[in-house]
């Protein structure tokens, strides 16, 4: 169905499909990528200050241990007995050193050592220089069990003699209580968390295979061991996207990383808001419902009943009769055309009446003028030329007054044709006499005799008289018709036929000449100066004959009207 510029399945489509559509596309993938950049920021605050908040718990452990190394350095520094000072603080310093603590002369070598510190003491060294700047913490690293431990270092100088004295602990992550911590940051397999000392190893790792190992040199973990704390993007080895946390751990030149798959993370979160698209789903074929609503219920019931009321204006009343469907609004449109269309029916049945009279007085007129004309206008143009013969008797030796005298008798001869073809026009006595057909290739025989245009006549069927107001109403359309051919379009042939059936009698008529814009209302005709054909459709009406005309620019025109041959009804249909 092709559909205009300016219908109303188009103005649907461009007007609330179209712009629903883009409005939904906006919202479902705005809103999503709006969701995403949202919880991904989410991940990265709450992950960063968890970060921070580990780093900072190891930090404080670490001082606080480094510190009471260095008070019990001081204290052996100071000439104390070192079983004094272990006997003294043996029940808390096992809590805090788990794997022992050692105390070191100057010089390195072993002075006591707790029960614990047995496995290590002997084989740590302590710095040698008091004033080298190396971080009292060091890493002991068993990979084969993929287990770390600290060692802390605290140093002190006797106040009397001078002597340097060193403390060594070692103490586990568990014991540090970073395992809970960096526990709490693995929450999911979508997490990694690792600790990294100042050369790069893993001291701790979500996954234990991997302590002991050199982290990637990235940048988050370059800021991190630069002192620096933040987050950035990357990939994993599987080419995932990752937010990794990061923060040092200043007292020992650590640093603490974390990294997460976040789409992973927020999984359930991201497929609920990937779903939001799907209301794209929705909103179409609520918006393809109301464009099929509205074609099935409004465009192609508001279409038939525009077609059967131009039907309507042609005069066929009965085609108003049967239902459109659509929607309420159009159901009572629709039986107000009808109501409306019995209405003129019943007045235009006053006026087909009116009209009939009309035609007869018309037809009537014609005749008595054509009778006048011809026992009178006629008989006077037959009698000048007798006249005209008997003046020649007495003008035989002036060639001149003999030369008018043929222009006259010329003159009087064509006026004489000229009047019996309007009285045949007027009154037509073969068709009064003869019928129909010979009326007819009577008046294709007059038109060929008078004009340019060739007319071909053609005869089917067996001819049969009708009633005179029916055959005088044929024979003034094919007159009419074939005149508009002579003066308006131009044409150089026409074809006139007529055919007889048991049901009815079809009157063609074909040119092709120039054509014209049909009307589809019959309001047109008026407004168009259309006044003969107009009188057709009057006609056509008057005997319940169905005319149609059409035509088109440069095609010709054809008219064809069809009779019935019984009883005429009223009201002609036009197509």
């Amino acid at each position: 169905m092709k559909y205009r510029l300016g219908s109303l399945p188009l103005r649907l489509l461009t007007l609330l499909v179209l712009p629903l559509l883009l409005l939904l596309t906006l919202v479902a993938f705005g809103g999503v990528a709006l969701h995403q950049a949202a919880m991904r920021d989410l991940v990265v605050g709450h992950n960063l200050q968890t970060v921070r908040g580990a780093a900072a718990s190891l930090s404080e452990q670490l001082t606080q241990r480094h510190a009471v190394l260095e008070g019990l350095a001081e204290r052996v520094a100071d000439g104390e007995p070192t079983d004094s000072v272990i006997g003294e603080t043996d029940d808390w310093l096992n809590i805090l050193f788990d794997g022992g603590v050692a105390f070191y002369a100057a010089d390195g070598e072993l002075i006591a050592a707790t029960p614990y510190a047995a496995e290590w003491a002997g084989a740590f060294s302590p710095p040698r220089t008091a004033g080298e700047d190396t971080p009292p913490f060091f890493p002991l690293i068993d990979t084969a069990h993929g287990l770390a431990q600290v060692i802390v270092t605290g140093q002190a100088t006797g106040g009397g003699h001078g002597s340097e004295t060193w403390a060594a602990g070692v103490v586990s992550l568990e014991r540090l209580g970073l395992s809970d911590v960096l526990d709490s940051l693995h929450v999911s397999g979508s997490t990694t968390v690792y600790l990294i000392t100042a050369s790069g190893q893993i001291l701790y790792h979500s996954d234990p295979a991997q302590v002991g190992r050199i982290v990637a040199d990235t940048p988050y973990v370059q800021a991190a061991l630069r002192g620096e704390s933040g987050a950035d993007y990357g990939t994993d080895p599987e080419g995932r996207e990752i937010v990794a946390s990061f923060a040092p751990v200043p007292v020992a030149g650590w640093a603490l990383v974390q990294e997460e798959r976040w789409k992973e993370t927020i999984s359930p979160l991201m497929r609920y808001s990937q779903t939001a698209p799907l209301i794209l789903v929705p909103g179409l074929l609520i918006a393809a419902w109301v464009v099929w609503f509205g074609i099935q219920q409004i465009v192609y019931p508001l279409r038939e009943l525009e077609a059967r009321a131009t039907d309507l204006a042609w005069g066929n009343f009965t085609t108003i009769d049967e239902p459109v469907g659509g929607i309420e609004e159009i159901r009572r449109l629709q039986a107000t055309l009808r109501h409306m269309a019995a209405r003129i029916q019943s007045v235009q049945s006053g006026m087909h009446s009116y009209i009939a009279t009309i035609t007869q007085a018309q037809e009537e007129e014609r005749a008595r003028l054509a009778r006048e004309l011809h026992d009178q206008t006629a008989q006077s143009l037959v009698a000048l030329g007798h006249r005209e013969q008997m003046l020649k008797r007495f003008l035989v030796d002036d060639p001149e007054a003999e030369a008018l005298l043929s222009e006259l008798r010329a003159m009087t001869t064509q006026a004489i044709d000229d009047l019996r073809r309007i009285i045949r026009a007027m009154r037509p006595i073969y068709l009064e006499e003869l019928g129909l057909v010979p009326a007819l290739k009577m008046l294709a025989r007059d038109l060929n005799l008078d004009s340019e245009i060739t007319v071909h006549f053609e005869q089917q069927g067996t001819p049969r008289r009708l009633p005179p107001e029916r055959e005088i109403a044929l024979y003034r359309v094919a007159q009419e018709a074939l005149s508009n051919a002579w003066q308006h379009s131009k044409a150089t042939q026409v074809w006139l036929s007529i055919r007889f059936n048991e049901q009815e009698v079809t009157l063609s008529v074909r040119d092709n000449g120039q054509g014209f814009a049909a009307p589809r209302h019959v309001t047109d005709l008026s407004e168009r100066g259309h006044f003969g054909i107009m009188g057709m459709y009057e006609r056509a009406a008057l005997i319940g004959a169905h005319l149609q005309i059409r035509s088109e620019p440069g095609e010709g025109t054809h008219v064809l009207i069809r009779a019935p041959m019984n009883s005429a009804g009223e009201g002609a249909s036009h197509s």
